[in-house]
């Protein structure tokens, strides 16, 4: 087997255990995501909570400009 048969067993064989990986690991995050009381999934919901009240904030902060300078 020469260098460039090699590599290219080596290239994809990679690719597919990063396929094996991200399938994983997305299936482990899906049940994750789906089962109440889990870690994972309160730590989403805080992410998302505070994610629209950071947004709402800057909105409100912002409201002047939009009652007055939209037109």
């Amino acid at each position: 087997m020469n260098l460039q048969d090699k590599q290219e067993v080596q290239k994809i064989v990679k690719q597919e255990v990063q396929k094996i990986i991200d399938n994983k690991l997305d299936l482990e995050f899906q049940k994750k995501i789906k089962t109440r009381n889990t870690k994972t999934r309160d730590e989403l919901v805080k992410l998302i909570k505070d994610s629209i009240e950071s947004v709402y904030k800057v909105l409100w902060q912002k409201r002047d400009f939009w009652k007055s300078d939209i037109k």
